[in-house]
């Protein structure tokens, strides 16, 4: 049996397809050439997604957008620059204090950070131990701050917390620890 699809729908395909790889470097680069003069030295590109707004006039077909977001530690600021199909940045959004997910990257970089002092470096050699990043209170100074949760797995399967670690990546440091209570040595 042919499915069915609209003619509206079939002239969608080409706005809803997957971003190619190829698009999404392009975009990314285009990104970062425009915005390099107002970005510190300490920035990341967080990665490049797919935007499709839905355009004003209901007649009219969406613009394809890639949305590229950047995270500048030093000026402790996020943006979101739109690219557009031709590899032009259209517009760049201030996001105002929005903190957008951490990237695989930047959790690593705040394990490696906060592994550098005694105390979670310790921890760091539990057996069994897990971490998992969690988001922590906004910080005034809008800095990029990732929590990290250390926690182990008993042999009956229940977990247990054993500290909660706060990294700062705008400047570079571990600023907040908190061991869990009752929980003075890790185990080995």
């Amino acid at each position: 049996m042919k499915p069915e699809m609209s003619k509206q729908t079939r002239g969608l395909a080409s706005v809803v397809a997957p971003l190619k790889t190829r698009e999404s470097q392009a975009a990314v680069k285009a990104a970062q050439a425009h915005v390099a003069k107002e970005l510190s030295d300490h920035f990341r590109i967080l990665g490049a997604e797919l935007r499709i707004d839905k355009p004003p006039d209901p007649a009219k077909k969406p613009r394809r957008i890639v949305s590229v977001l950047v995270a500048d530690y030093g000026s402790r600021r996020n943006l979101e620059v739109l690219v557009d199909t031709r590899g032009r940045a259209v517009q760049v959004n201030d996001l105002r204090g929005a903190q957008p997910a951490y990237s695989d990257e930047e959790v690593a970089e705040a394990r490696q950070i906060a592994e550098q002092d005694s105390r979670v470096r310790a921890l760091a050699r539990t057996k069994g131990l897990f971490v998992s990043d969690f988001g922590p209170e906004r910080a005034a100074d809008n800095a990029r701050r990732v929590g990290l949760r250390y926690a182990v797995v008993d042999k009956g399967g229940k977990g247990r917390l054993l500290a909660h670690a706060v990294v700062d990546l705008s400047a570079g440091k571990l600023t907040d620890f908190d061991q869990a209570a009752g929980d003075t040595q890790p185990r080995r």
